[in-house]
């Protein structure tokens, strides 16, 4: 009995892996908008409207959308210089 307890634990050791909380960390912002972010810049002139979402319960991260005139609705990466920029700006209003 003790055996197979010693091979059931080593079983579950050797099957855990480090990179599984990086999965938890992931199905844990299931209430973020943003699935796929870009750094690639926009102008302001195809600004539409800009959304800011800050981090909290729902999702770990801050999020920064922007609508475009045609109604399109980009997520852009917070860590980038132009949208550091841009949420400075914002800031001053």
């Amino acid at each position: 009995m003790a055996v197979r307890a010693a091979l059931l634990l080593g079983v579950l050791l050797a099957s855990h892996r480090p990179g599984d909380t990086a999965i938890l960390e992931t199905n844990g912002n299931l209430s973020c908008r943003c699935l796929k972010r870009t750094r690639a810049f926009i102008p302001p002139e195809k600004y539409g409207s800009i959304e800011v979402w800050p981090v909290g319960s729902s999702c770990r991260r801050l999020e920064v959308v922007i609508k475009l005139k045609n109604l399109k609705r980009v997520c852009v990466d917070p860590d980038t210089s132009w949208v550091k920029k841009l949420l400075q700006d914002l800031s001053h209003l």
